[in-house]
């Protein structure tokens, strides 16, 4: 996740260095235009999930990988070709519905490439709603009024700002003057296909999710889901799509354009390139979607955790994720924790402290400081880890200088900083928990965060054979140096180098950097 707050302080600190004095009155009008309202408008007539008749190729997908009436399948998409791909055919697959959720979509190949599949789902017939998060979409008024001119498709923008369409000033102002509400933001990602067939994880839809940004690539993690789950998730979509907080996209921007030419501009925006659409190493999109020659379909039974739309007014209702930390209590044998940003409460270290107090082997997989796209969270997990390891809790940090001792992944990752992105959980190798969340701050308190807990002994074995903490060499493990209150770092695998003294960091002006910027902001809102 590109955690909204950090980003801000971070662009603001960067502003400050520009001059501070001489913008001051700059400042404050951009904060007096901030202070707009949303502008009025009736709200827009609900809509509910279609599912597909039996008919349908996504409906009789279940039967003919042998899930039964009432359970579902699941399938781990860890490649990023295989997620992208599943998407695509999903679309090209639905003839009723097509519904997604994301906290960001790119206006890049990977973004475009999607969009361009959902408006020729739409000129097929196939009625398309996106709701898309308002953080990221400074600058796209063209290409979202363009997709949203088609007919058959609706978008949506979840706690829009009220100023700052094509301005990320009037937009800095706008989140300073209202931070309470402008700081809650939609972190969800969910896409269903004629209410039969999900996929749920941790992928946003831009080119850095799926192996194919120049400057910075994540290693992630989807679920495709077939069968029942996929309606009840569909549900969790409806809740969203008609809160108060989702707004057509028209009702916040005008380009001045008619329709026609609103449709005309986005054809020339997504234009297709040349070569960089392809999909690393996916097969083709013909046969039956996303199984060809692939692994037959876990069955299994799950249950959806999802905040509700009044998490953004700043209420935790019941219903949220937090029931979700109970199932750590359950742990009899081991617990692995993947989260890129990992900075748990007292109450989350307290709970893994009593774990390990019954013996329960306790693995957490996050970024290293050097590599995160998020160091301000890193700083304050630093702080924590002392605490953490004298408890017994296992760490381990990814690293893009260990990754590259992978040939794949150093193919894959063509030079760029590789960053993990996955959030998922393994309770004593049966139960996979799997989802937008975060162990941090944010997921708990301030964004709406959506999650499967899978019980699976053969999925949950599946997806962590590809992720073993202790034998995966793309990590350094931190541990307790002899003397028992400093660190070392040791490269995972079977490398034999000697282990590290001191933490891999970046240059000491970008430390200083974040230590000034951590005064500034608290935990609690990382």
């Amino acid at each position: 996740m590109l955690a909204a707050l950090p980003a801000t302080w971070q662009a603001l600190a960067r502003w400050l260095r520009a001059g501070l004095c001489r913008r001051c009155s700059g400042l404050l009008a951009v904060v007096l235009v901030g202070c707009a309202g949303l502008p009025a408008a009736p709200p827009p007539p609900p809509s509910w999930l279609r599912v597909a008749p039996a008919d349908a190729p996504l409906a009789r997908l279940a039967a003919e990988q042998g899930v039964p009436a009432g359970r579902t399948g699941f399938r781990p998409l860890l490649l990023s070709a295989a997620a992208l791909q599943a998407r695509l055919a999903l679309i090209a697959q639905a003839r009723v519905g097509v519904d997604v959720q994301t906290y960001l979509l790119g206006d890049d190949n990977t973004g475009h490439q999607l969009m361009r599949a959902l408006r020729d789902a739409a000129e097929r017939g196939v009625r398309v709603r996106l709701l898309l998060d308002d953080l990221y979409t400074t600058g796209h008024t063209d290409l979202l009024l363009g997709l949203a001119a088609f007919p058959n498709v609706e978008l949506r923008l979840y706690n829009p700002f009220p100023a700052g369409r094509d301005s990320a000033l009037l937009r800095l102002g706008s989140f300073l003057a209202d931070f309470s509400r402008l700081n809650r933001r939609m972190h969800n990602k969910l896409f269903i296909a004629d209410g039969r067939a999900a996929i749920v994880g941790g992928r946003n839809l831009a080119d850095a999710y799926f192996m194919r940004s120049d400057e910075g690539n994540f290693i992630d993690f989807d679920l495709l889901c077939v069968g029942a789950v996929a309606a009840e998730l569909g549900g969790h979509f409806d809740t969203f799509w008609n809160s108060a907080f989702a707004v057509p996209v028209q009702a916040l921007a005008d380009n001045r354009l008619d329709a026609a030419a609103r449709r005309a501009s986005f054809d020339v925006l997504t234009r297709a390139g040349t070569g960089r659409d392809r999909l690393p190493g996916a097969v083709a999109l013909s046969g039956p979607p996303v199984l060809a020659d692939a692994p037959p379909l876990i069955v299994a039974d799950a249950q959806v955790y999802f905040d509700s739309p009044d998490k953004t007014a700043g209420h935790l209702p019941a219903g949220d994720l937090l029931p979700m930390a109970g199932l750590l209590g359950q742990a009899h044998e081991r617990v692995v924790i993947v989260s890129p940003y990992f900075l748990p409460s007292s109450a989350g270290l307290q709970r893994m402290q009593q774990a390990r107090a019954r013996g329960v082997v306790v693995q957490v997989v996050t970024n290293s400081l050097v590599d995160s796209d998020e160091p301000l969270v890193s700083v304050a997990y630093g702080h924590r880890r002392m605490a953490l390891l004298q408890a017994g809790v296992r760490l381990f940090e990814l690293s893009t200088r260990q990754l590259q001792r992978q040939e794949p992944v150093r193919q894959a990752l063509r030079g760029t900083v590789g960053r993990l992105h996955a959030k998922l959980g393994f309770i004593d190798d049966r139960l996979l928990l799997v989802g937008s969340m975060n162990l941090d701050p944010r997921s708990a308190s301030t964004n709406t965060e959506l999650a499967l807990a899978i019980n699976s002994p053969a999925l949950t074995r599946a997806v962590l054979a590809q992720l073993q903490p202790d034998q995966n060499r793309g990590t350094y493990e931190v541990q307790l140096a002899a003397d028992g209150q400093s660190l070392v770092w040791v490269a995972g695998g079977d490398g034999g180098d000697a282990p590290l003294t001191e933490e891999p960091a970046p240059p000491w002006w970008q430390r200083l950097q974040l230590w000034l910027l951590s005064l500034l902001v608290p935990d609690d809102l990382l």
